[in-house]
């Protein structure tokens, strides 16, 4: 509900208390002038030089002259000497004119029963008018156009200028002005993180117009042309509305219906919708971005209807038509946050290691780490390189490239592809996962750490681990033509407490094969006297693992011994022509490289030996054919 009180407003927007005209009961009025037709009747004692005199019966004459603040004693009367009588005409001619001009009076009066007696010889009053200008005039037509039915000009209700409008008159006008809507009512609910506007339209408005209006139309009407005081100071101030006006304002009551209905019919949908609530969720894996795909966490709000509507109704009983009020709720909290995945899901290990720019190599690179890229691992199961990555083929999108094959360098398809597989060897030991199949090269790469690379061999020689986790992980494989690096990364269940892992190995012997390790080998194609080195020679090396552990701040807090790895020596290998001018081939000296000289072949004894007689070949005989079998069905003979 909301009353706004009616005011009087001058035209400078002060407020001015409203005023009604107050009455003068007559019976207060003191009239300090009375008839001289009242007085002679009331001093018949008085002489007629006494009256002639000017001395009125009835009246004391006081001395103006004062001594010591006291008056001075009246002086004695004078009386006429006896024995001289003056006429008593004058005095009967006045006191008859007296009496003839009290009939007239009283005739007057007798006509017009309206004038009292006693306001005969008072009835004019002065009065300022609206431009300042003094004037006087008869009290009754000052009462007569004070008692119009019509509002004085300068009179504004509402703004509206009723001036010269009856009452009824002014009602019509001035509720024409009257907005029906006064208040803009829009109050919101504002429920969790949802703002909601109901429709308040069912609402009624009272406006106090009517009594505005009487109020108004009351202001500065005498009560009565009797009271001559309050009837100038009324039509003084009503000259004055002509200069200054008066404004007053309705007021007015808004009831706005239905709150209930409103408000529940609004909430009343979200109830079951808001009551539910779950726990974020991992849905997949974004491989572009290398991040987890997380359905976010839905809190449950059991919403309190009734406290709502409450609210509301409160609100608008304050006199308050715009708003918002929070819809009190209960909130169901899930246990886990979108915030909580992120922090405990994600990156666990990573490793990069460069290549070289041998362009068929790095293809093959980046066709196994394709074929790799985005293998998940539920817990439990096993990642196998060599199941992963297929056979090397053509087919398969690979190329021959240099490979590590009986102790020497050769050309073979996927020549290259041992670099991804030491690379997700590191990956899967700083992600703390169990390694079930691991080999060491012939000797160590130049890409990787001694003790940390890891070959592979279709089909029997492969790299394998576990995900003993319990959580599946996401295995990301990419080759960077940018930065020729090839990168393998694991995303899973972080490791504890932002702990993480590095790895680091530790060459604990190593010595250098000399001259007598050198290999000399036949090159079948190569002429007599040339050489080629098929292998430089490699040291004899014993490698150890470790994983080593490191707080989320950095600090190393324990180093696991892991594996180790030994490196056989291999000397030079070199390969030494065999091919004689005459295409014939020599033999070597496998320890030193050097040719061999022919042998001197030994002379050959030819003996003639006795001749034999003929000796006649005899006939085979002939056998007889078989019988054949009834029951027995030959073979057919396939076409060809």
């Amino acid at each position: 509900m909301n009353k706004k009180s009616g005011k009087v407003q001058n035209k400078n927007g002060s407020s001015v208390e409203k005023k009604k005209a107050e009455l003068m009961p007559l019976d207060d009025k003191k009239t300090s002038e009375k008839s001289s037709f009242t007085e002679f009747k009331d001093a018949p004692d008085k002489t007629e030089s006494d009256i002639l005199a000017g001395e009125r019966p009835g009246n004391k004459v006081k001395d103006k002259e004062k001594t010591s603040g006291k008056e001075k004693p009246e002086a004695p009367v004078k009386r006429a000497a006896p024995g001289k009588k003056k006429s008593l005409a004058p005095v009967i001619i006045a006191v008859a004119a007296v009496v003839i001009v009290a009939g007239v009076v009283i005739f007057i009066l007798g006509r017009n029963g309206n004038t009292p007696i006693e306001n005969i010889f008072v009835s004019d009053i002065e009065v300022v008018l609206a431009d300042g200008t003094v004037q006087t005039m008869k009290a009754s037509a000052a009462f007569e156009e004070l008692s119009t039915d019509r509002f004085y000009k300068g009179i504004v209700i509402d703004g509206v200028d009723v001036g010269g409008m009856t009452k009824d008159e002014a009602y019509a006008a001035v509720t024409k002005t009257l907005p029906q809507n006064p208040e803009e009512i829009c109050v919101k609910l504002k429920l969790a993180e949802k703002t909601l506007i109901p429709n308040f339209n069912d609402v009624t408005v009272e406006y106090n117009t009517r009594e505005v209006i009487d109020t108004a139309f009351e202001m500065y009407r005498p009560a009565s042309e009797k009271d001559l005081d309050q009837l100038k100071e009324c039509y003084n101030n009503v000259q004055q509305l002509k200069n200054t006006k008066q404004n007053f304002e309705s007021s007015y009551t808004i009831k706005v219906n239905n709150v209930r209905e409103t408000v529940e019919k609004v909430l009343n949908i979200y109830v079951e919708e808001y009551s539910e609530f779950r726990d974020a969720s991992i849905v997949d894996f974004d491989l572009e971005n290398r991040e987890f795909i997380i359905e976010k966490e839905k809190t449950g709000y059991d919403i309190d209807v009734e406290s709502a509507v409450k609210g509301v109704e409160e609100l608008f009983e304050s006199g308050t038509y715009t708003g918002t009020v929070t819809v009190p709720v209960d909130i169901k909290s899930p246990e886990v946050t979108e915030a909580m995945l992120r922090e405990e899901y994600g990156l666990i290990g990573e490793q990069t290691t460069i290549t070289n720019g041998v362009e068929s190599r790095n293809v093959n690179i980046s066709q196994a780490c394709s074929n790799i890229n985005g293998t998940v691992l539920e817990p439990g199961e096993v990642f196998s390189f060599n199941e992963v990555v297929g056979q090397r083929t053509i087919e398969n999108g690979f190329q021959a490239a240099t490979v590590i094959a009986g102790g020497q360098y050769e050309q073979d398809l996927g020549g290259g592809i041992c670099q991804v597989s030491g690379t997700l060897y590191n990956a899967a030991l700083k992600s703390n996962l169990k390694i079930i199949e691991r080999h060491g090269h012939a000797w160590p790469s130049d890409y990787i750490d001694p003790g940390l690379d890891a070959t592979v061999d279709w089909p029997s020689t492969d790299m394998k681990f576990e995900n003993d986790s319990d959580y599946k992980i996401i295995i990301v494989a990419w080759w960077d033509p940018d930065d020729w690096s090839c990168n393998a990364q694991i995303y899973g269940k972080k490791l504890p407490d932002g702990q993480y892992i590095e790895t680091e190995a530790e060459i604990v012997s190593q010595y250098t094969p000399g001259p007598e390790y050198t290999e000399y080998v036949e090159d079948w194609d190569m002429p007599v006297g040339e050489t080629k080195e098929l292998r430089h020679s490699y040291d004899c090396i014993t490698a150890y693992a470790y994983k080593v552990w490191y707080d989320k701040d950095g600090n190393e807090i324990d180093r696991v011994y892991y594996d180790s790895t030994y490196y056989k020596p291999y000397g030079r290998r070199v390969a030494v022509g065999v091919v004689r001018e005459d295409g014939t081939y020599a033999s070597i000296d496998h320890s030193t490289g050097e040719i061999l000289p022919e042998p001197t072949p030994e002379p050959v004894v030819t003996t003639t030996p006795a001749p034999v007689p003929d000796t006649p070949t005899p006939e085979p005989p002939t056998p007889d054919p078989p019988t054949p079998d009834p029951n027995t069905t030959p073979d057919p003979t396939p076409a060809t």
